[in-house]
């Protein structure tokens, strides 16, 4: 009994000390990286971005603030950290590659604030994927999905051609950040803090007219834009007459003409983006020609920029456009950098991997439909096939019936006729049975009288 009592005294002392070790190491821990987290707040400053320094670079992924775009778009689609070389990017920027600017964080990756720093490292971006709402179909029938730049219109302003479209969530992507189209997530947007009436890169011809989304990684480089080989498949193009209608993606086809399809690379480049008076400029097809095919002049519209979405607004003669300032965050001596990321975001392989697993069960749902549409042809087929039998049965059935009636009617005959030749028998063997009787009765009364 002692023994029992003594091993459980010292089991609770043994749990005791164990609870306490665990407590005073979390927050010996907790305490450290809080003490780490400070530190790296405080060697890190912030600084407003000129807005006439054009020298954009994949740097601004990691080092600008991005949260008045992670705020605004939030509600409209979703936000997904991703590799880089998941989706068709290939990052080299200084801060991942320069020895001095090493972003490791060692140590202290359990503080959310500063994983997107070590995320920097991995290549991890944040893009944006839109609402499924916000899709078009090019093609009767199709499945609805984002495209850049095809729901909207294009507008002439001071700036170039302005492409107008029709939520605040699509202007800002409109006009900010550049565009990837992987085939397993479809269109994502990258942020960017340079202002442009479209980031697009333009190719014509004397009829048409065609435009495609910039990719990741192309900037201006000493005012001249560098665009790489871009899908075909990316590009909008439409007929020159219709350049300037309203959701503009209604007049894109497949521009099949005299048996051949007309394809974008076959089109002559037309200057795009450019900086003209210290702006950002969007060329793309000359005015006078577009002029010339309405038939009238086109009316120039005034951009001005709004600091605050409150102060956004477009109307006949000027547009208040989107135009925050941005900040660049720096340390100070290069060590340790903080990036920020928006409120809420998923892990890209667990986005996919859940889609995959949603466009299995839509699969899986459709094939279960179809089956049960076949199992009620199959049963309306054996319905069918029952019935038949049924009125089959039936006819044999009403067949029989004719023909028993017929047997009955020819038995009924016969047996009348037996009957009227029994009946006859019958009767003459009651006539011949009364005359015994009658006879009997006489030689009954013969004998009576003799007697006496």
């Amino acid at each position: 009994m002692k023994t029992k009592l003594i091993l459980r005294t010292i089991g609770s002392l043994f749990f005791i000390i164990s609870l306490f070790l665990f407590s005073s190491c979390s927050e010996s821990t907790n305490k450290d990286l809080t003490n780490e987290n400070i530190k790296i707040q405080e060697n890190q400053e912030t600084t407003l971005i000129d807005e006439n320094d054009f020298t954009e670079s994949d740097d601004d992924l990691a080092s600008v603030d991005y949260k008045e775009f992670y705020d605004q778009l939030s509600p409209h689609g979703e936000w997904l950290q991703v590799s880089t070389e998941e989706i068709g990017m290939n990052l080299t920027t200084s801060l991942s590659v320069n020895p001095e600017n090493n972003l490791s964080l060692s140590g202290i990756m359990q503080i959310k604030e500063v994983s997107a720093a070590s995320a920097v490292n991995e290549k991890l971006i944040y893009v944006w994927k839109p609402s499924a709402d916000l899709g078009i179909s090019l093609k009767t029938g199709d499945t609805p999905e984002f495209i850049p730049y095809s729901n909207g219109q294009w507008v002439n302003t001071d700036a170039g051609w302005y492409f107008k479209a029709p939520t605040p969530a699509e202007e800002i992507v409109s006009h900010y950040g550049r565009w990837v189209n992987s085939p397993t997530a479809g269109w994502m947007w990258v942020p960017g803090r340079l202002w442009a009436p479209a980031w697009v890169d333009w190719k014509e011809s004397n009829e048409y007219v065609s435009w495609a989304p910039l990719p990741p990684s192309v900037y201006l480089v000493d005012n001249v834009m560098s665009v790489p080989v871009i899908n075909d498949q990316n590009y909008m193009i439409v007929d020159k007459k219709y350049f300037l209608e309203p959701s503009v993606y209604k007049y894109n086809t497949l521009y099949i003409k005299s048996g051949a399809e007309i394809l974008a690379k076959d089109m002559k480049t037309t200057d795009g983006i450019t900086i003209v008076n210290n702006a950002i400029t969007n060329q793309g097809p000359e005015l006078k020609v577009i002029q010339n095919i309405y038939g009238k002049e086109i009316k120039k519209i005034k951009i001005k920029h709004a600091g605050s979405f409150k102060e956004v607004s477009y109307t006949g003669d000027e547009f208040n456009v989107f135009f925050p300032g941005f900040k660049r965050f720096k340390v100070k001596d290069k060590t340790d950098f903080i990036v920020k990321e928006p409120k809420t975001y998923k892990r890209y392989k667990d986005w996919v991997l859940k889609k995959s697993d949603g466009s299995r069960n839509e699969i899986k749902k459709e094939n279960d439909d179809d089956d049960n549409d076949n199992d009620k042809i199959k049963k309306s087929d054996n319905d069918d096939k029952i019935k038949k039998s049924d009125d089959d049965d039936r006819n044999k059935n009403n067949g029989n019936d004719d023909k028993v009636k017929k047997n009955n009617k020819d038995d009924g005959g016969n047996n009348n006729n037996n009957d009227d030749g029994n009946k006859k028998k019958n009767s003459g063997n009651d006539n011949k049975k009364n005359d015994d009787n009658g006879k009997n009765k006489n030689d009954d009364g013969n004998k009576g009288k003799g007697k006496k």
